[in-house]
């Protein structure tokens, strides 16, 4: 599989702002399957920058969430710079095996690309090889399909990785994809 969604979670808006979970689920749009996932949930007291504050602003949001998802957050236990090492190690693994390119997803890809690249570039993170990564950004596929008619399914309540959503994500590139290539055309 040479397709990764990455989902990352900051403490606010801005593209320095420390990093709070990260998510990331290897898949493959042609068959709709997924593969390894990666979940971290970061101690605000370790993250860049915070000093174990956070903005007003992201209280409030988060006092908004359900008490699950305030748990996780409060409990967390790993710190950023681990949490970011590892998802590098996540990365290596699963495309090592895949000697071209491979592409890393994200909504709101600018954004998030430019937050978790500077918390890369902080910590001094080792990733692959940079000229072998491709950027992918999921709003102007579902801006596309929509065209089509395609309405996103509902995201499941269920699952395991509340603050983040990249297994959603995925799951809608695929559905997506598998719309927009020639056996859904021939089924028309």
């Amino acid at each position: 599989m040479n397709n990764i969604m990455v989902d990352v979670v900051t403490l606010d808006e801005n593209n320095k702002s420390p990093l709070c979970a990260i998510e990331a689920v290897c898949f493959e749009p042609s068959t709709g399957k997924t593969g390894a996932e990666f979940y971290r949930v970061i101690n605000i007291y370790s993250a860049r920058g915070s000093n174990g504050r956070i903005p007003i602003n992201t209280a409030f949001e988060w006092m908004k969430k359900d008490a699950a998802d305030r748990a996780q957050l409060i409990e967390a236990k790993e710190s950023e710079e681990t949490a970011i090492c590892e998802f590098c190690e996540f990365l290596y693994d699963n495309t090592k095996e895949n000697h071209g390119e491979f592409f890393l997803w994200f909504k709101y890809a600018t954004k998030k690309k430019n937050t978790l690249w500077l918390a890369f570039e902080d910590i001094d993170a080792r990733v692959i090889r940079w000229d072998r990564i491709r950027i992918r950004d999921i709003d102007p596929l579902i801006d596309l399909a929509k065209v089509t008619g395609y309405t996103p399914h509902a995201s499941n309540t269920n699952r395991p990785h509340t603050i983040t959503k990249a297994r959603y994500q995925a799951e809608q590139v695929c559905e997506i994809w598998q719309r927009l290539t020639s056996p859904y055309f021939e089924s028309l």
